[in-house]
Order: C-alpha cells, then sequence, then structure tokens
C-alpha cells in the first residue's frame, strides 16, 4: 500500500486525530505535573501522591472491571452501557463517602467521583469509534484541569489539585445521562457477561498493585523520597502516551476483528527509543531542571527502561480483550 493511500485512509485520519488530542493533553498535565514538583516541593509532592494512589485504588474497586467492558461490548453493538453506568455511580458513591469519613479530604472524594466518570464516558466514546468526540472531550477535561487545580491550589493548597481534576472530569456526565436516558436499561445482561466483567475486574485489581510502592515508601521512607519517585514516575507517564494512544485505537479495532499487527509492531520499536534518549538524557537535564530533587536523577533512568515492557503488554491486552480473552 502506497503511503499516500494510508494518508488518506479512515483509520490513519482517526488516530491521528485522536493521537494529536490525546498526546497534547497528556502533554499539557504531564508538565503540569512536573511544573507542580518544582512548585510544591520534594514533601508535599510526596504527600499529593499518596493521596492519589488511594484514589486510584479506589477508582479500581468502585468501577468493578466496567471500563473494558464497556469498551469492548459497545464496539460489538451491545448497549450494556446503561446498567454499568447506574451500578458505577452508585459504589463510586459509596466509596467517596468512606474516603471522606476516613481521610476527612473533600479533594480525594472528589478525584475518585470524577475519574470514574470520565473513564466510564470515555470507554463509550472509544467503543464507539467516536474518536473525534473522545478527542475534543479529552483536550478540554485536560485544559480545565490545569486552569482549575492551579487556581484552587492557590487558594486552597494540595486539596485543590485533587478537587481541580474532580470538577474538570464532571464535563463527561452529560454523555452518561443521555445515553442512559436514551437506551433501554437491561440488567440482564450484566449477568450474561459477568464472566468477562468479573476476569476484568481481577485484571484490573492486581494492575493497582503498581500503586501500593507509594502507599510502602511514604512510611518507610518518608515523603520526600516518595516526591522524587512520583516525580520519576511522571517522567516515565510522559514517555508511555504514544503507547497509550495507540492500544485505545487497537482495543475496538481488535474487538470489530480489524488487524492491527504492523501498529503495533511500530509502537513497539518506538517505545525502544524513547527509553533509550530517557537513559542519556536523564543525568544532564534533571539537575538542571529539578534542582531540588537530587534521587530523581538516579531513579529516572532505571525506571525509563518500564516504556518497553509496559507497551507490549497495552499490545497484548488489546488483543486478548478484543477477544474476549480475559482469563
Amino acid at each position: 500500500m502506497k503511503w499516500k493511500d494510508v494518508k488518506n485512509s479512515e483509520g490513519f485520519k482517526n488516530i491521528s486525530f485522536m493521537g494529536i488530542a490525546y498526546i497534547g493533553g497528556n502533554a499539557i498535565s504531564g508538565l503540569f505535573w512536573l511544573y507542580l514538583g518544582n512548585l510544591m516541593g520534594e514533601e508535599n509532592y510526596g504527600e499529593i501522591a499518596f493521596l492519589l494512589s488511594i484514589g486510584g485504588i479506589t477508582m479500581s474497586i468502585v468501577i468493578w472491571g466496567s471500563e473494558k467492558a464497556l469498551m469492548v461490548y459497545t464496539a460489538k453493538g451491545l448497549n450494556i452501557q446503561p446498567p454499568i453506568y447506574i451500578i458505577s455511580i452508585i459504589t463510586t458513591g459509596i466509596g467517596a463517602i468512606i474516603l471522606f469519613v476516613i481521610f476527612n479530604n473533600i479533594g480525594l472524594s472528589f478525584y475518585v467521583l470524577g475519574g470514574v466518570i470520565a473513564q466510564l464516558a470515555v470507554a463509550e466514546l472509544l467503543g464507539r469509534k467516536q474518536f473525534k468526540q473522545y478527542s475534543k472531550f479529552f483536550m478540554l477535561q485536560k485544559i480545565l484541569f490545569v486552569t482549575v487545580s492551579l487556581g484552587l491550589y492557590f487558594v486552597l493548597g494540595p486539596i485543590g489539585i485533587l478537587l481541580g481534576f474532580g470538577f474538570s472530569c464532571l464535563i463527561y456526565a452529560q454523555r452518561i445521562y443521555k445515553t442512559i436516558k436514551e437506551t433501554e436499561i437491561d440488567f440482564g445482561l450484566i449477568k450474561k457477561k459477568s464472566e468477562f466483567i468479573i476476569n476484568n475486574y481481577i485484571v484490573d485489581l492486581s494492575g493497582q498493585l503498581n500503586q501500593i510502592d507509594r502507599l510502602l515508601i511514604a512510611p518507610i521512607f518518608g515523603f520526600v523520597l516518595l516526591g522524587n519517585y512520583f516525580l520519576a514516575i511522571q517522567i516515565l507517564n510522559i514517555l508511555v502516551i504514544l503507547p497509550e494512544v495507540v492500544a485505545q485505537y487497537t482495543l475496538p479495532h481488535d474487538a470489530s476483528g480489524n488487524s492491527t499487527k504492523k501498529i503495533k509492531i511500530l509502537t513497539v520499536g518506538t517505545a525502544v527509543g524513547l527509553a533509550i534518549i530517557a537513559i542519556f538524557t536523564a543525568p544532564s537535564l534533571l539537575p538542571i531542571l529539578f534542582p531540588e530533587y537530587e534521587e530523581a536523577v538516579l531513579l529516572v533512568p532505571i525506571i525509563a527502561v518500564a516504556i518497553i515492557p509496559i507497551t507490549i503488554s497495552y499490545q497484548y491486552i488489546s488483543k486478548f480483550l478484543g477477544a474476549e480473552k480475559t482469563r
């Protein structure tokens, strides 16, 4: 196939449009998190990382494996969205209340509520292959997150970051309301697809084990070291933007039976190149950009290597979920 044909194909246009929005949006939020590192200092940065880990684990519990189920079954034309939305909103509300009772932090509760709403709506948009609409929502949410969070931070402190994220995600709420209102609600679909959902729930929960390290670092080594570690993780998050956007594109196509082999191979090769660049540039750039974070200079070259297995895992996850082989 000639490059001209590839460039003019619908698939190339979709992934280009989505890629620009996803890379641009995540670059905005990623750079914002790096900026917060210098603004907040090591200890406060470590504290916010601790709360984000608690919020991330809570999201995985209350969303009960429904995100990938939404994407896969929406792509297959099954109207499973309304029952998943209703159950997830109820469980998320309960989780948000429990978090407030335990930590007395309204920002953490809003962070979880907004995060779940965004994950559910995004899963439906991608499942329907509405990549342009997804891209618009995604960019708007990232811009709102940065502007609202920054304003609230100067007024309320670190809690403002969590509140800003939660509020920015509420733009997705109208999408969920519209789907519930216009689509027949059949809770029986949850029972019919329970095996896939439960298996996916287990996978999601096990995936959150990467959050536990932050919960352990804080009490053992303190928030200062956690702040350095969190900075390194933010740099890794920027590196994995491309593999993530490709995985979001390939999953609905894998679910529909379309071939995505070539783009997956190209993505893995790109990940290797990004890892090499990070390994050789981090030791010289980090002391200039983040002089306070001395330990991060040692951490980043090691953590950057993780982009390679992460990228490969995304490709296989897309393949297995598309074929409903979550076990």
